[in-house]
């Protein structure tokens, strides 16, 4: 009879400890998923600060000088913690998006029909990770083309924003920086906080080959390798001109960052030269963010 009883006590400690333990790890995994990484602060317009660091921008664009082609340049920093502007070079000046408005195809299906999950969430994450072109012109033609870079105009309060002139051309879609740094500041300061850690999931992990071949790691990941970041990077040809585009948050030792940097040159510029510049150019953004420390 003792021994029974002992036994019983020994299986329900064994019962206990299992229910604790189980406790346990379900608060710690709640606890790893509401973390919310990128969540800021900075929904209204920001601050304009008197010293934008002139002598950084003018290194920015010494980089896409360098390199002929008639280069063009837009720069908008803006720091989500102060929601001041950090860095900014005409900021309000439209250009070719490429495969930047792949955010607004994605918000605006998020909009439509929720974040999404199963096949379509595995698409949407190529589409925004690898730069899935074949799920973007999808997505493009099934939701409205056009009609998508209208409604987001409207909802996100896009001032220089505009769908392409030929409708099946998404990359032709023309953003400003400002624009972009919007998008950034909405997907951190007023998208719930599941569409948030789905987008920014998608965004922190783009490989370094995109799904077309090219490697994208130029510019903000290659500028701020000790840094996190969530990128989405544009590039192709419009309106005869070649697009590179570097845009995305990024996290440093103490502030995080909203960032669009925007450039397109003469269609006879090589990818390589591109690249190379437009990484130069970023470099010397970032050296003067914190004193460039990551």
């Amino acid at each position: 009879m003792i021994e029974q009883l002992n036994n019983m006590k020994v299986r329900v400690a064994i019962a206990v400890a299992i229910v604790l333990g189980g406790l346990l790890v379900a608060i710690v995994l709640n606890s790893d998923s509401g973390s919310d990484r990128w969540r800021a602060e900075c929904g209204s317009t920001p601050a304009d600060p008197a010293d934008k660091q002139a002598g950084s921008v003018a290194e920015a664009r010494r980089a896409l000088l360098s390199t002929g082609k008639d280069p063009r340049l837009g720069i908008e920093i803006v720091d989500l913690g102060t929601c001041a502007v950090e860095r900014s070079w005409k900021a309000d000046q439209p250009q070719p998006t490429a495969s930047v408005v792949k955010l607004l195809i994605a918000l605006d299906l998020i909009d439509r029909s929720g974040v999404p999950s199963d096949s379509e969430a595995t698409a949407v994450h190529a589409m925004l990770s690898a730069s899935d072109d074949r799920v973007a012109s999808r997505l493009w033609q099934q939701n409205g083309g056009p009609e998508i870079v209208r409604r987001q105009v409207a909802k996100l309060g896009l001032r220089h924003t505009t769908p392409p002139a030929d409708p099946g051309q998404w990359g032709s879609t023309r953003m400003s920086p400002v624009d972009v740094v919007a998008v950034y500041r909405y997907l951190t300061a007023s998208s719930s906080e599941e569409e948030r850690e789905f987008l920014t999931g998608a965004l922190a992990s783009a490989p370094r080959t995109a799904a077309d071949g090219f490697d994208q790691h130029f510019g903000i990941p290659r500028a701020f390798p000790g840094a996190e970041w969530a990128v989405k990077q544009g590039w192709g040809s419009s309106e005869a001109r070649r697009v590179l585009n570097t845009t995305g948050l990024v996290r440093t030792a103490s502030r995080t960052y909203a960032v669009a940097v925007l450039a397109s040159w003469s269609e006879t510029i090589d990818w390589p030269t591109a690249t190379t510049a437009l990484t130069a150019a970023m470099t010397a953004l970032k050296g003067s963010l914190e004193g460039g420390k990551v």
